[in-house]
Formats: structure tokens, sequence, C-alpha cells
């Protein structure tokens, strides 16, 4: 029987055995029912390098973040009209200003005139 990697195969036809506790000494092979020493290890420990998986998340992670004036804007879209420049967008952001049983306050602003 042969170990490779993670995988045992069986000694005879090579197929792969079906993992057992190491406490069971023999496994039998369930195509040709050959006999096979139970070679499994008792357990399997893994690492990887730091970057072995790139993200782009990890890449933008570092000490300093700058953030740009759009990185900080939040305020969604919506249509409706400014009452001071008529625009016909308007940013808007729901805020929790009472208690949790209350329904939200909706702040507008418009992005042209900057009223809100």
């Amino acid at each position: 029987m042969a170990l490779v990697g993670t995988l045992l195969f069986c000694t005879d036809c090579g197929s792969i055995l079906e993992r057992h506790p190491p406490d069971q000494h023999l496994i039998k092979c369930d195509v040709c029912s050959t006999l096979n020493n139970n070679n499994w290890p008792a357990s399997q420990k893994t690492t990887s390098a730091p970057h072995a998986f790139p993200s782009r998340l990890f890449d933008k992670r570092s000490n300093v973040q700058i953030l740009t004036a759009d990185d900080r804007d939040t305020w969604a879209l919506t249509s409706g009209i400014c009452p001071k420049c008529e625009n016909d967008k308007l940013k808007f952001r729901d805020i929790q200003t009472r208690g949790a049983d209350e329904g939200s306050t909706i702040f507008y602003k418009c992005p042209a005139c900057g009223h809100g």
C-alpha cells in the first residue's frame, strides 16, 4: 500500500482506499479485496506561505490608509427635487437618532449645490 500525500492506494490494483481509524490495522480494498496495511497518518498538518493566496483586500491593507472624499461619501443616490436648485437627484442617509424601537431619521442633501 502506498501513501501519496493524503491518498492511500492499494498495493495490488492501485485503487484509492477509504480512510479508516488508526486502530484498524488492515484495510480491505473495495475493488480487488486485497488486505492492505493501514498506513494513514493519525493527523495531517499543512502550512501555506503568507502570500500563497493573494487577495485584493490583503493587498490594500497597510498601517496607513488614505481615504479620498469619495471613500468617505456613504450617501446613497435617489431621485427627488432639490428645493434650492431644482436638481433632480438627491443623496440620502438614514440615521438612528432616537431609541431602537423608533424609526430612523432620513437626511437628504443635494449633490449639486450641497443644500441639505
